[in-house]
């Protein structure tokens, strides 16, 4: 009988420990809660590689929600302008300005109170808990929906999935597999081209069983 832990948990972050993307600025020891959110809210439907060279000098000219709502609008959209992504300005200053007046300046740690932020949906919400607060929860989007359903061949849309996700995901180490989901679904697992002769899941994986 198929060992989640064993078959796909295990492989994935000892995958992820040799290849993940630990540079990225945003996953670097020591991030506050603030400067996380920030990175969620720009990775919001762009690519890593895009918010890479913007994230250092946001949060360093902005690293905290006072600092934000300090701040000439005009100001923080220049330096999001690069990204293309100018609602991102207003998502992080009304986020601001929410977390200034309603949580003395914090991130809280309820999900309920993420979800009530501007911009901030589920999978932004429970990133930051995975990230910030250490909790054992996944984000799932459609690249880690894309990851799962493929390994043990279900629907990318099953309504099961993120309770599938949540299952998977080791004590104390919810960011590490977080990472690691997404980055083997944005090398190896990928959505065109999955390079399925180089994975290390082998033959443990349902779709690639099929595909024999």
């Amino acid at each position: 009988m198929l060992n989640p832990q064993q078959s796909f948990v295990g492989p994935l972050l000892a995958w992820h420990e040799e290849n993940g993307r630990h540079r990225l600025p945003w996953r670097e020891p020591g991030r506050s809660a603030f400067e996380i959110l920030i990175a969620e809210i720009l990775l919001q439907r762009t690519t890593a590689a895009s918010v890479s060279g913007a994230y250092l000098p946001i949060v360093a000219r902005y690293p905290s929600p006072e600092t934000v709502v300090a701040a000439n609008p005009e100001a923080i959209e220049r330096r999001i302008a690069p990204l293309g992504l100018a609602k991102r300005a207003e998502f992080i200053r009304r986020t601001s300005q929410q977390l200034v007046a309603r949580h003395s300046g914090d991130v809280s740690r309820r999900y309920a109170d993420l979800l009530e932020l501007h911009g901030v949906g589920a999978y932004t919400a429970r990133s930051v808990l995975t990230h910030a607060f250490d909790e054992d929860i996944a984000a799932v989007d459609t690249n880690v929906r894309r990851l799962i359903s493929r390994f043990f061949d279900l629907p990318p849309d099953s309504g099961t999935l993120p309770h599938l996700a949540d299952g998977l995901v080791p004590s104390r180490r919810g960011s590490d597999f977080q990472h690691a989901m997404l980055d083997f679904a944005a090398d190896v697992c990928t959505a065109r081209t999955p390079q399925c002769e180089t994975c290390p899941f082998g033959e443990h994986c349902r779709s690639s069983e099929r595909a024999v």
